[in-house]
């Protein structure tokens, strides 16, 4: 690391910028942490790849918002922290940022808060603090504005484009720098954003900037408003469930769209039982161990459950929607509803299709009939291991985000 970054001075590249410590990373890159975000805040290991269909059409119908989102205040309290720090860059300012942030949690704490990013381990600093859990939500919503070549700005970039205010004028009053500030007019702060209790609950002034933001949210760049959108224009209260008639009456567009996404929550649900189960069979007559059969039990009640739902998807749709699947998920998926028509509620006809699918995982494989896949099962316990269930789409986060708009005070 200490070579690489000597050869970097020595190059003096201008792209690579070890301001605050953070390094900018690829779009590629973001997308790999993001889905393993995804992944260990659902609480699951996505063996077979469902998460590919979770991700994409969570990002179709709700731009910008994550798994790790909690309350929609964190949208205004991270640019008012990165305000309050102007003049300041560098390691400073990372370690004045990382201060202020634990520092809120515990004020958060204090007040009687829940859904505190940070609160369950101050006074430590948290892992993942509000300006990372945000930082995409902010550029996607618009909040943060984009570089001049469209991509997002880092933190480091923020902080120091904020050290330009009070920059020299001319005579005229015009600065001599050009220069926007990262971040749009923002409503004002509470009277104790400083010290003193305070509240993720949104006031009125604040939901209003912050639903003129969402109201113009796009699905995927398109032209047509997303769902989010839709939803925040309701100025309502979150339906009980994304599958809620309020939600299709208003999906416009997306009508088709969230039919499928439903059927295929259904489907990748009973695709994680069907594997849950399918290691339990391994480990009672392969590997001779005992064990329960509390997933195999699971299938039957999930496939009664949604199996009806996840039997009408129509995967040349689903494809239309969110893009091509990778081509062994596309194979899961599809003999996953062909067992599901065929009504035989034996999983062992997809052992080969997921053993396939689980490949991709290499050493980690627990399906794999070799030493490592053996190794890997006795880690594995049944009784531990949640049970499958649908895909969610981040509605919870949104459930909260609408919530929150719709509860201004």
């Amino acid at each position: 690391m200490r070579q690489a970054a000597k050869r970097s001075r020595t190059r003096r590249a201008p792209a690579i910028e070890p301001a605050l410590g953070w390094t900018y990373l690829s779009r590629e890159a973001l997308a790999r942490a993001k889905a393993q975000m995804d992944e260990e805040s659902m609480g699951v290991r996505d063996e077979i790849g469902f998460l590919t269909i979770h991700q994409r059409y969570a990002d179709h119908f709700f731009p910008g918002t994550s798994v790790l989102h909690t309350r929609a205040r964190y949208a205004l309290f991270v640019p008012w922290l990165f305000e309050d720090l102007a003049g300041i860059i560098g390691p400073a300012a990372q370690r004045a940022l990382r201060e202020r942030e634990r520092l809120l949690a515990g004020r958060l704490k204090d007040a009687g808060e829940a859904q505190v990013i940070g609160g369950r381990v101050f006074p430590n600093p948290s892992s993942q603090p509000p300006s990372t859990v945000y930082w995409n939500a902010l550029a996607v919503w618009g909040i943060l504005r984009p570089r001049l070549d469209g991509r997002t700005i880092s933190r480091g970039q923020a902080h120091r484009l904020l050290k330009t205010v009070g920059s020299p004028s001319d005579d005229d009053g015009q600065p001599l720098l050009s220069f926007e500030p990262p971040f749009v007019r923002l409503p004002d702060r509470p009277k104790n954003w400083q010290s003193g209790d305070i509240s993720l609950r949104l006031k009125e002034a604040e939901a209003g900037f912050l639903r003129e933001r969402l109201a113009q949210l796009r699905g995927n760049g398109g032209r047509e408003l997303s769902l989010l959108a839709r939803l925040v224009r309701t100025e309502a209260a979150a339906p009980a469930e994304m599958w809620a008639d309020e939600t299709y009456a208003i999906a416009g567009a997306d009508h088709g769209p969230l039919i499928r996404a439903r059927q295929a929550a259904s489907l990748a649900g009973i695709g994680r039982a069907v594997y849950d189960a399918l290691l339990e069979r391994i480990v009672e007559i392969d590997d001779k161990r005992q064990i329960s059969a509390r997933h195999r039990e699971h299938l039957g009640v999930i496939l009664a459950e949604q199996g009806p739902i996840a039997a009408g998807l129509d995967i040349a749709a689903l494809e239309a929607d969110i893009g091509p699947l990778p081509a062994k998920l596309l194979a899961v998926v599809t003999a996953t509803r062909e067992w599901i028509a065929a009504g035989s509620g034996n999983p062992a006809a997809l052992s080969d299709v997921y053993t396939a699918a689980e490949a991709r995982k290499g050493p980690r494989a627990r399906l794999a009939p070799t030493p490592n896949g053996r190794a890997r099962r006795l880690e594995w316990s049944s009784d531990e291991h949640g049970l499958a269930g649908p895909l969610h789409y981040r509605w919870q986060q949104v459930s909260t985000l609408l919530d929150d708009l719709a509860g201004a005070e």
